[in-house]
């Protein structure tokens, strides 16, 4: 029997923020922002070659037409590569057109539904999870987990056969810390042995993992020597979820100095606000933006 206590649909979650002044004032502005866009014309940013991140955290059923329509238009100006393709790119100065790298952030099991869609598309996606919440199925742990972790209503969660799938289908796993911890609000050594926890995990049950992934993605939730020990222990990138999108034109990089950027898109969002959010990083592209900002170094 269907376990009704979870949520299932975007729109519970709409009803769950329902009365967010911030939401109300965020669209109007952007709308505003959109139309400048298509004023001046600024849709031809987005045939800048450069590397765009783009992640999400769930794909509900009711949000599954919409990604299907931004897939669909994304793939007029846009080639989709990997993550490791996306890296070896940034890495070795071979930029040359526009490309987008797909990844989602904490295994949420709708993420099979984002996995149909993509591979229509033929776009890989680098799935982030945390091992201790894959394959949680106690309706109770779930909504401590989604409550204090995720700051979201209970959802179900992708369990190892799915994560087996989503690789057989070409897609990757990444590292997004063993239980969805503040990476800022860990000592060193309680960050080093949440990360290699999470690494043994996921390299028994995925093999080798190249990719790792800060939970809450801003600046102020990493540190630096966090960063560096991501890279000495074998990884090919770290990411934020900061937005911001990525050019080189100066040559091969040194890989443990690459510190990578991401744009988050809600697939239930107007087309014309995630347009916004790439021509805004198309048009800032900045060769700085591939390195640690001035508050981590």
């Amino acid at each position: 029997m269907k376990n009704t206590t979870l949520v299932d649909t975007y729109a519970e979650i709409k009803r769950a923020q329902s009365g967010n002044i911030r939401s109300v004032i965020r669209s109007s502005v952007l709308d505003l922002l959109s139309l400048k866009h298509q004023i001046l014309g600024a849709k031809k940013e987005l045939k800048t070659p450069r590397i765009q991140f783009l992640y999400f955290h769930h794909i509900f059923k009711d949000e599954l037409e919409k990604f299907e329509r931004l897939l669909e238009y994304l793939s007029k100006d846009h080639i989709f590569i990997s993550h490791s393709e996306a890296v070896h790119r940034l890495i070795n100065d071979e930029i040359d057109k526009p490309y987008i790298s797909w990844s989602s952030d904490d295994g949420i099991q709708n993420n099979m539904l984002a996995a149909q869609a993509l591979n229509k598309y033929g776009a890989s996606c680098c799935f982030y999870i945390n091992p201790a919440s894959i394959g949680l199925t106690d309706v109770e742990q779930i909504k401590v987990f989604c409550k204090n972790k995720l700051e979201m209503p209970p959802v179900a969660f992708l369990d190892w056969n799915e994560v087996e799938i989503l690789q057989s289908q070409g897609h990757e796993i990444g590292n997004h810390t063993f239980k969805h911890d503040m990476v800022s609000k860990l000592t060193q050594s309680q960050f080093e042995e949440d990360f290699l926890k999470a690494d043994a995990v996921l390299t028994e049950k995925c093999g080798p993992i190249n990719h790792f992934a800060f939970t809450y993605g801003k600046f102020e939730h990493f540190t630096k020597p966090a960063f560096d020990f991501v890279l000495k222990n074998g990884y090919e990138s770290c990411i934020s979820a900061s937005r911001g999108c990525h050019i080189n034109g100066n040559g091969k990089l040194y890989k443990n100095t690459v510190f990578l950027r991401r744009d988050q898109i809600i697939a239930d969002w107007k087309l014309s606000h995630i347009e916004h959010f790439l021509i805004k990083g198309a048009q800032e592209l900045d060769y700085a933006t591939n390195f640690l900002p001035n508050s981590l170094v």
